[in-house]
Formats: C-alpha cells, sequence, structure tokens
C-alpha cells in the first residue's frame, strides 16, 4: 500500500512510528535550503547518485538526473527496505502497482533489487517538489520517467529497514 501525497501531509501517517525520527530529520533538512544536506544536492546540475548512511539502519540516495521516456524505465520493488522517496525540484510520472499483478523478472539479493515485466495497468501519478511517496515491499514502482518534457530531477530516496514497521 503506497501512500503518496505532500511530505506535510505523508508524514502524518507515520507520526506514531517512533524509529522514523532519523527518516524526517533528513527528510526535512532535504526541504531546508539554508541546510547542508540540501546545498550538497544543489551543488550540481550534472547526473549523479550518492549513497549516504543517515544512522539507525537507514542511508539515502540523492539523485540528480534527467527523466527519461517511459519505456526505458522499469518496475522494482524491494525485499529488506520501504521506500522514502522525496522531489526536491522537477517533475517525475511514478507509477505503482501490487506485485501481485506483475510478472516477476529477476532479484539481485545483494542490491536488495527485484525487477518485474512491464505493464500498462498501474497507477499513473505526477510527483512534484515537496511530494513524498513510501513504497513498501508490495509496491512495483516505476520512476524516472517524463510528464511532458524531460527535465532535471533532484530527489533523495531513503532507504528503511523493514524491521521499523508492523506488518
Amino acid at each position: 500500500m503506497a501512500v503518496i501525497g505532500n511530505y506535510f501531509e505523508v508524514k502524518k501517517f507515520f507520526k506514531n512510528n517512533d524509529k522514523l525520527g532519523v527518516v524526517f530529520d533528513y527528510l526535512e533538512e532535504a526541504l531546508d535550503p539554508t541546510s547542508q544536506v540540501h546545498q550538497r544536492m544543489f551543488s550540481s546540475i550534472e547526473p549523479r547518485a550518492q549513497k549516504i548512511d543517515i544512522g539507525g539502519g537507514c542511508f539515502v540516495v540523492e539523485q540528480v538526473y534527467m527523466t527519461k521516456d517511459r519505456a526505458d524505465c522499469f518496475f522494482e520493488s524491494h525485499k529488506k527496505y520501504v521506500d522514502f522517496q522525496l522531489i526536491l525540484s522537477g517533475n517525475e510520472q511514478m507509477e505503482v502497482i501490487d506485485i501481485r499483478h506483475l510478472t516477476f523478472k529477476s532479484f539481485e539479493e545483494d542490491k536488495d533489487f527485484i525487477a518485474y515485466e512491464d505493464t500498462d495497468k498501474a497507477s499513473k501519478i505526477v510527483m512534484q517538489p515537496e511530494d513524498l511517496s513510501v513504497y513498501f515491499t508490495n509496491d512495483a514502482h516505476l520512476g524516472l520517467s517524463s510528464f511532458e518534457s524531460k527535465q532535471l530531477v533532484y530527489k533523495a530516496v531513503v532507504k528503511v529497514p523493514v524491521a521499523f514497521f508492523d506488518f
């Protein structure tokens, strides 16, 4: 069950989970133009992905990239981590579908990465600045896709161990 919406509204869904303090502390810094996190992320317009440990078993992948044609994107999910994906700048079309509706393609255990065959039956949403999407283990998601035109996106993807949640 993915949770998707404005950061400040989505955060309310997790207010009773004390384990997520490190996650929301990082995301607040990413949103704050005066913080070192925000300034580091916006220090380059060159595409890049930087992995940073934020503590508590969580890490973030700070990303700068150009969106792609839909045909060049793919569905993925994870077994060990829940994705908290925050858009800081730019727009991206995301797609999400329950993994039970997909055909398994491959699994890379060391990367906690499950790939699936493509489908046109997924729900689509346009992610904009300050939008946060949370993808659980049953949520296959497709990102990096252009909405209307290719554009530069700044995004933080926080990887949170599934042990942080009661399901």
